[in-house]
């Protein structure tokens, strides 16, 4: 009989402040579903604790807090995550895929000339965005978020653009890499 008055209670609970919960943890992410994840992550942890927490008290600020800390939490840890990737990616684009006239070359001018023509050529090979992006990013030394928020674009689609660039100057420049 204790488990069916347990199972109204937080049935009641939960109905009561879900909503409102979810609106509350939309105001940091940004993101409806996200939110709605994070809520019900917070409920199951309600439900697992029901022994140490007093119904009888005020829950209220308890919700609150709890989704509070676990939208700051999850926030923190996306910042970490895309900190890690653009670094990753830049570090790699950047070893895989330098402008020619940025590498000292110990060949014979002629071939130096060869290889600045391919890639000049490689570069008119590319759609002009995609072009655009990838100077930004090498001869502008701009991280992708900027180009990102230069562009309008999503750094994502920055990383795209990048992509392509970097498949036309492997074929272009494949005699040299």
């Amino acid at each position: 009989m204790q488990s069916s008055n347990q199972h109204i209670a937080f049935s009641s609970l939960f109905n009561r402040y879900y909503a409102g919960l979810c609106v509350y943890s939309e105001s940091f992410t940004g993101d409806q579903h996200i939110s709605e994840d994070l809520v019900q992550d917070v409920f199951v942890n309600v439900w697992t604790k029901r022994a140490e927490l007093n119904f009888d008290e005020k829950i209220r600020p308890y919700l609150y807090r709890a989704v509070h800390n676990a939208s700051i939490q999850y926030l923190r840890y996306q910042k970490i995550r895309d900190q890690y990737l653009t670094q990753k990616n830049t570090l790699f684009v950047e070893v895989e895929c330098i402008p020619c006239e940025w590498v000292v070359i110990d060949t014979n001018p002629a071939e130096a000339n060869e290889i600045q023509t391919l890639y000049r050529q490689a570069l008119n090979l590319l759609p002009a965005q995609t072009r655009e992006i990838f100077l930004y990013s090498r001869e502008k030394g701009m991280k992708y978020f900027e180009i990102a928020d230069l562009t309008d674009l999503s750094v994502k689609s920055v990383e795209y653009h990048i992509s392509r660039a970097l498949e036309v100057f492997r074929k272009v420049l494949k005699d040299y890499l």
